[in-house]
């Protein structure tokens, strides 16, 4: 009741006043003490209870954020922030409301004084004690009004403590009882709420239909005609959407709804004949021109972007989306609205994944995370960010290997016009920078509309979004990079056998930068700061290009890598399965030693089945079966429920292990040893042996020489590159060699001239590109090939500074080995069977030779190289 009410009844309550003296106690039941209690309770304690409670509802109503691009929800959601500040109103109404209930108990507005108890405990979670409180009034209460009510706010309670089954059975009971005009109103639009949060649509169309004739239009008549209008949208019937939204126009709405009423019609209106088409586009420009809605204006253009959308215009659509983000000033869920279409449409219409990942980037930058989708859009994001990266490798690195095949004065030059591109490009983004911010101040003091001719397109702000952290990643950069290469290089493919000198090279820059070097011009002033300035970005871009071998390496493993997780992203992420087939075979094109070959045939052997081509899917499956037949995927192939018994070996093997575990830690070496090696025979194939295998070079350092304790080591690491378990065996092979430098400090080279023994041969090589992996292969089959009965067996082992050797062991005696050398080093030598793919220099080998069982520990704790080769050649004659 409003306060005036209140003062309409003044002198009566004044007169009633009078009567309090005359022994009207709370439990007293006459005439007079009805009309005493009633009028007393009803303007006073529940007066003020009940105003205190319509301003904690109001607060709650302004407090939501409303988005129109969503489905209005009947009910606020509860914000704990929120409620937590309204806490000392809540219970101020509760002790307003109970000075009612314990001073009139008998009063016809005990009830409404209880109902009033039940929603303060309501909105504030308290749901246990709200739902036993409005229990006791459909409990005890005479009033079957008030019954209802309590019913109905019982069901509301049940609905937000999350007990819906208990929410549907208040439900169903007061679906059979008669209700009055308020009750039913809340009782249809409490079981359209529930409706709502379970997305059963039809039931709340339903409720909403049955409250919407019942309501005034100072009830929320015109939000509940909305809500139809967008369900009837979403649930595509236009003409119902169109007349639900004519309806709020008639409820005499706040604005904002009457604003957005509007624009939806013009979205569900039927488009008969081109005329029509127009006249929504001219309603649009109207809506534009009034200036009630320039706060607005960005949904305006993004509901212009969506209509152009439809009528497959994107251009016009991008242009509009663009627009709407300009305008967006303070709303910043509208702003990632339209830039997530933006990224859309780059991303599924026209597959421009670097500007798509610009506009995901920006979305996920100001939308809100209580977005439904927030989840999947920063998935996308971050499947385009990866995805982008990869192409941003290939492109630079590409772009640097051919930039270090240019002439050193081509390459000069060509270094200069990059750097004033990129000035000029600075140039032009702050130009961009101060228009866009006197805009903002515009639009911000004016209300001025925005200026499509005063910003740059979506695509140039993405483009600069993208290319921001590399000059050279700028695709007129890498065009005219390429060209120029081609120019002067004629089209070669860009390999690893191409020489230069550093030092000439840096002499010709300097020389190249001397004769740029200007006089200081007494009017425009001494230029040397700037020059000086230019010249170190400028050695700074020269310092990124890979003009050593070793830097071309590195620049084809990251290409090679970059190829094999693009072509991933393409299978599994987008779901391109032709770019992932053209990008695996460019892979195995560009570099047919690459680690990834093996996964990458097995891939291309899946992509070739699924589009049905088996010919070429059996091409790559036999490819894999004979030039990797040991690896994982070519298990899988010959038998396809490998995974599972190999799961299944290694839990085995698991339990073989925590006791050969348990006698290691004992110290029973030697019954741990037959345990483990009986166990590696059985189960040789899992995910786990690679534990077993490191607790067996565990137990064999304590059985054997500190020697073969590192050579197991050693031979671990490079056989399990990728174990979890090989940084411990790093450390402990650190550790190991750290105690044999110890003893080589003290006791020196000595090499023990006794040859009757058994011998090994060591070939010792530069680690250097693909020799590493071809070398070994090689040896092996001239093993085969030549000493196949002998059973010879190779390994390698690291040395330093990239050096390693590989052992070929063990020959009975000097003369077997003596034979083997000669045969290592004659025309049929290994060394002449390396693939051409996998170049190298002669110096990248270093030496070969014979070495006895004594002396092999020696050389490996010292790494004396050039000491053992004069014992060699001084003790052994050939």
């Amino acid at each position: 009741m409003k306060v005036k009410e209140f003062g309409k009844y003044y002198i009566l309550i004044w007169l009633l006043a009078l009567l309090a003296g005359s022994g009207c106690a709370p439990e007293a039941t006459g005439l007079v003490s009805s009309v005493y209690h009633n009028t007393t309770a009803r303007y006073n304690a529940y007066f003020y209870a009940r105003l205190q409670m319509e301003e904690i509802q109001q607060a709650i109503a302004d407090n939501e954020e409303v988005n129109y691009n969503k489905t209005l929800r009947i009910f606020p959601e509860p914000d704990t922030n929120l409620i937590n500040g309204l806490s000392e109103q809540l219970d101020d109404c509760i002790k307003k409301a109970s000075v009612a209930i314990e001073r009139h108990p008998n009063s016809r507005w005990a009830d409404d004084s209880y109902i009033l108890v039940g929603q303060s405990r309501s909105i504030n979670q308290n749901y246990g004690d709200a739902i036993k409180t409005f229990k006791f009034v459909n409990t005890h209460s005479e009033d079957d009004e008030a019954r209802h009510r309590a019913l109905i706010a019982l069901m509301r309670t049940f609905i937000e403590a999350d007990e819906q089954n208990n929410a549907v059975a208040v439900s169903d009971y007061l679906r059979k009882e008669k209700l009055n005009r308020t009750n039913k109103i809340q009782f249809y639009l409490t079981r359209a709420y529930l409706a709502q949060l379970n997305e059963d649509y039809n039931a709340m169309v339903g409720n909403l239909l049955l409250a919407s004739p019942l309501m005034k239009n100072t009830e929320g008549r015109a939000k509940i005609f909305f809500i139809l209008g967008q369900l009837y949208q979403e649930l595509g019937f236009d003409a119902q959407a169109y007349q639900n939204y004519q309806e709020v126009l008639k409820s005499n709405p706040e604005y904002e709804l009457f604003f957005y009423a509007r624009l939806n019609m013009a979205q569900v209106y039927d488009l008969s004949k081109e005329s029509d088409t127009k006249k929504i586009r001219k309603y649009f420009v109207k809506l534009l021109k009034d200036q009630k809605n320039v706060e607005y204006r960005d949904k305006i253009y993004y509901e212009m972007a969506q209509f152009e959308q439809k009528q497959d215009d994107l251009e016009l659509a991008i242009e509009y989306y663009n627009e709407s983000v300009q305008a967006s000033v303070s709303n910043n869920r509208q702003k990632a609205y339209s830039y997530w279409e933006l990224g859309k449409i780059y991303y599924d219409e026209y597959a421009k994944y670097e500007l798509a990942k610009a506009y995901y980037d920006s979305t996920i930058a100001v939308l809100p995370q209580d977005e439904p989708q927030y989840e999947a859009i920063a998935a996308r994001q971050q499947i385009l960010t990866n995805f982008v990266e990869q192409l941003t490798i290939i492109k630079v690195q590409d772009s640097l290997l051919a930039l270090a095949e240019m002439d050193t004065l081509e390459l000069s030059a060509y270094l200069d016009e990059v750097l004033a591109e990129r000035q000029q490009q600075q140039q032009a983004e702050e130009r961009l920078a101060n228009r866009q911010a006197r805009r903002q101040r515009a639009i911000s003091q004016f209300g001025a509309a925005p200026n499509p001719f005063d910003t740059a397109s979506g695509e140039e702000a993405a483009s600069a979004a993208v290319g921001e952290n590399w000059y050279f990643y700028s695709p007129a950069a890498i065009s005219q990079g390429q060209t120029a290469f081609v120019r002067k290089w004629g089209n070669r493919q860009l390999e690893d056998n191409w020489r230069r000198s550093n030092k000439t090279i840096e002499e010709n820059f300097a020389a190249n930068d001397e004769e740029r070097i200007e006089v200081a011009d007494p009017v425009l002033g001494d230029p040397s700061a700037e020059i000086a300035d230019a010249a170190g970005e400028k050695q700074a871009l020269y310092a990124d290009i890979p003009f050593t071998e070793e830097q071309k390496q590195v620049a084809f493993k990251q290409i090679d890598d970059a190829y094999f997780k693009l072509g991933g992203i393409y299978n599994f992420d987008l779901e391109e399965k032709a770019n992932a087939i053209e990008t695996f075979e460019t892979l195995l094109s560009r570099f047919p030693a690459s680690e990834h070959e093996p996964e990458v045939l097995y891939q291309l052997y899946l992509l070739y089945q699924e589009q049905g081509d088996d010919a070429t899917a059996t091409r790559y499956k036999n490819q894999l079966l004979t030039d990797f037949p040991d690896s994982i995927f070519a298990k899988v192939i010959r038998n396809p429920n490998y995974r599972e018994e190999s799961n299944l070996a290694s839990a085995q093997l698991q339990k073989i292990y925590e006791e050969a575990y348990r006698l290691y830690q004992k110290g029973a070496y030697q019954q741990a040893e037959p345990l483990v090696q009986s166990a590696l025979q059985e189960y040789d194939d899992n995910d786990f042996v690679d534990n077993m295998e490191l607790l067996q070079v565990l137990i064999s350092g304590k059985l054997s020489s500190q020697y073969e304790y590192q050579f197991a080591l050693q031979n671990f690491i490079d056989e399990h590159p990728e174990s979890e378990v090989t940084p411990y065996a790093q450390e402990l092979l650190t550790a190991a060699q750290g105690f044999e430098e110890k003893l080589v400090a003290q006791q020196g080279a000595k090499f023990i001239p006794a040859f009757d023994q058994k011998h090994s041969f060591i070939v010792v090589y530069n680690s250097k590109g693909r020799l590493s992996t071809a070398l070994p292969k090689v040896v092996d089959a001239f093993n085969a090939e030549h000493f196949g009965e002998d059973q010879l067996t190779s390994a390698n082992l690291m040395l330093e500074d990239g050096q390693v050797m590989i052992i070929v062991e063990e020959f009975p005696d000097q003369s077997t080995a003596q034979q083997y050398f000669t045969k290592f080093n004659s025309d049929v030598s290994p060394l002449n069977n390396i693939p051409e793919s996998n170049r190298y220099d002669r110096s990248d080998i270093t030496s070969n030779f014979i070495i006895t069982e004594d002396n092999l520990p020696i050389l490996y704790r010292t790494k004396d190289i050039e000491n053992y080769l004069r014992f060699f050649e001084k003790h052994y004659t050939f």
